[in-house]
């Protein structure tokens, strides 16, 4: 079935994340990271036509933040400061494999659903993403 290698990714994506958590000491701002992830783990497997719109903006973007990682590896931004450890920068390298091939897989799976539907889940998986990055900063999370 199409959705087994989109949820397939969202757990590579989710075990990577906590991976960084426990090798940078930082496992709560992962756990919390990841909510987004799982939840859409979850709406792919129980209805992937709409899963897929709720998959596709957590991949952009963990795709985005890998990127700017990886500027920061190459010496060409500062956004992604911090000093990144061998395991970590793999992480990177499964995540972003995790997130390509979840797009590529996804654009296929999600044209059955309605243009609302979609554009709400969408946002809204955007929108959660957003939210629990941001949460996973404030000093009550990160510094645990």
């Amino acid at each position: 079935m199409e959705r087994r290698p989109l949820a397939g990714c969202l757990a590579g994506l989710a075990i990577a994340l906590i991976v960084v958590g426990l090798v940078s000491g930082t496992i709560l701002r992962h756990i919390v990271q990841i909510v987004p992830v799982v939840t859409a783990g979850i709406v792919v497997i129980r209805r992937p036509a709409i899963g897929v719109y709720a998959a596709l903006p957590i991949f952009i973007f963990w795709m985005f933040i890998v990127s700017l990682i990886w500027l920061f590896l190459a010496g060409l931004s500062r956004i992604a400061n911090g000093h990144y450890t061998i395991p970590e920068i793999i992480s990177t390298i499964v995540m972003a494999a995790c997130c390509g091939y979840g797009v590529i897989r996804a654009i296929p799976i999600g044209r059955p659903s309605q243009v609302g539907w979609r554009i709400a889940t969408f946002l809204g998986f955007a929108a959660l993403q957003f939210v629990a990055m941001w949460i996973s900063f404030m000093p009550s999370v990160a510094n645990r």
